[in-house]
């Protein structure tokens, strides 16, 4: 698994997708491999695109 900190904020094209990206960049932040900001922006941006998924 690579992890980088592009991650933060991707989007996916399907719920599946970002439910993939949500798992990478979990643990990244649970170690804090990223920063509460990068965390923070994936969490609202992972958000926001589910939202936009289920429409």
């Amino acid at each position: 698994m690579a992890l980088g900190n592009s991650l933060a904020g991707a989007q996916g094209k399907t719920v599946a997708d970002q439910n993939k990206i949500d798992r990478t960049m979990a643990p990244g932040c649970a170690v804090k491999l990223y920063t509460r900001a990068e965390c923070d922006l994936h969490t609202k941006a992972s958000a926001a695109r589910r939202s936009e998924l289920k429409s």
